[in-house]
């Protein structure tokens, strides 16, 4: 049984329980207060709203009938704009994947055709090598040297405008060698730079052109430069014609040049009198002609045997060490085929009926080159 103190406190104790349901009572209240008090603002809303739209569609009605259209007619137009628009962009899109298509067949069609050239590039044989080969004299004063790289650097560029292979071969003292081959070295071509030790004075200046002439025909021939060989002079103008025709010669080619005597202010004209036969162009005598003369003076070969006659001739290089080169020689002459521009000029003359007018068009009618100043050579 429970003491009196015990009881007392559960007693006093119960009344807090009553407290709290009372104010969940209260609180339940107020929320139901609230909500219908939101409930007549949403109604209120609500009807505001379709008043709104009532009066919208009220006022419609009554305005007149062009707001109506026009408003049709924008909505049209936005219509016809976007469609238009659509349809642009399709347009757009379809040009964009033919013009995509079209660079691709030019593309394949570009590639075809490159391979096709190169093929046909590979099936054509290769250009013959141009050797060209120029003499110098020995220099007695700087106003020599000044024409004389003058002259090279004429030259080169003449033998820029070939069309490759081509090599150019330089024949100079060993003494002199110094400012001719850094010249050489900014000219842009192909060359070679062939020197000798042997000395020359200013009055055997043939002797020494000869010498270099066979300087280098020796070089060409130990190293089997196959090709066309020409003699091009410090003095010689060229028509570029002519160093594209030389690739045509197949032994020895002929041309006529124009000499000018700057002292005596007298040109002469020498070259090869042609015919046209059934086969093509073909020479039958040599002319020469000075302008003092009233009349040409012709004769059944060249007159080679001098040293500045080959610069209107060019040459096959193979001929150098044809074995049948040794047969042209009688032998009360031995020495003579140790001689390769003696060699040359021979052939030039034995075989003057083969030699190759050029240009073969022309019917030998136009001069190739022009020897301004003998001088130089």
């Amino acid at each position: 049984m429970a003491s009196p103190k015990h009881s007392h406190h559960r007693a006093s104790a119960a009344p807090p329980a009553s407290s709290n349901s009372n104010s969940k009572h209260m609180s339940n209240s107020k929320q139901h207060a609230r909500a219908t008090k939101q409930r007549p603002l949403s109604l209120r809303r609500a009807m505001l709203h379709s008043f709104v739209c009532f009066l919208v569609g009220l006022l419609t009605g009554f305005a007149p009938s062009d707001w109506t259209d026009a408003a049709s007619r924008a909505a049209v137009h936005a219509n016809a704009a976007a469609t238009a628009q659509v349809f642009r962009a399709l347009h757009a899109m379809n040009n964009t994947a033919a013009a995509g298509a079209l660079g691709h067949l030019l593309t394949l069609q570009h590639y075809q055709s490159y391979q096709q050239q190169g093929k046909q590039q590979q099936q054509q044989p290769p250009l013959d090598l141009v050797v060209v080969v120029t003499t110098t004299t020995t220099s007695t004063g700087l106003s020599e040297r000044e024409r004389r790289s003058a002259g090279l650097t004429r030259t080169a560029h003449a033998l820029r405008l070939v069309s490759p292979p081509v090599v150019w071969l330089v024949v100079e003292s060993a003494r002199e060698a110094g400012p001719t081959a850094r010249l050489l070295r900014r000219t842009g071509v192909v060359y070679r730079h062939l020197t000798y030790g042997e000395n020359f004075t200013s009055e055997a200046w043939e002797e020494e052109r000869h010498h270099q002439r066979n300087q280098a025909l020796a070089h060409i021939e130990q190293h089997r430069l196959r090709g066309v060989v020409l003699f091009a002079g410090l003095a010689d103008v060229y028509d570029v014609r002519l160093l594209e025709h030389l690739r045509r010669i197949r032994t020895v080619g002929a041309w006529p040049v124009a000499t000018v005597w700057e002292q005596e202010k007298r040109v002469a004209v020498e070259g090869p009198v042609c015919t046209t036969a059934g086969t093509g162009t073909a020479t039958a005598a040599w002319f020469s002609v000075s302008a003092s003369e009233e009349a040409a003076s012709t004769s059944p070969s060249p007159p080679v045997m001098t040293d500045d006659s080959v610069h209107g001739f060019a040459f096959a290089s193979d001929l150098l060490w044809d074995p049948a080169r040794w047969d042209r020689f009688p032998t009360s002459e031995p020495d003579q085929s140790q001689d390769s521009i003696k060699f040359v000029q021979r052939l030039v003359v034995a075989d003057y009926n083969k030699t190759r007018p050029i240009p073969e068009y022309s019917n030998c009618s136009q001069i190739m080159v022009w020897r301004v100043d003998t001088t130089l050579l």
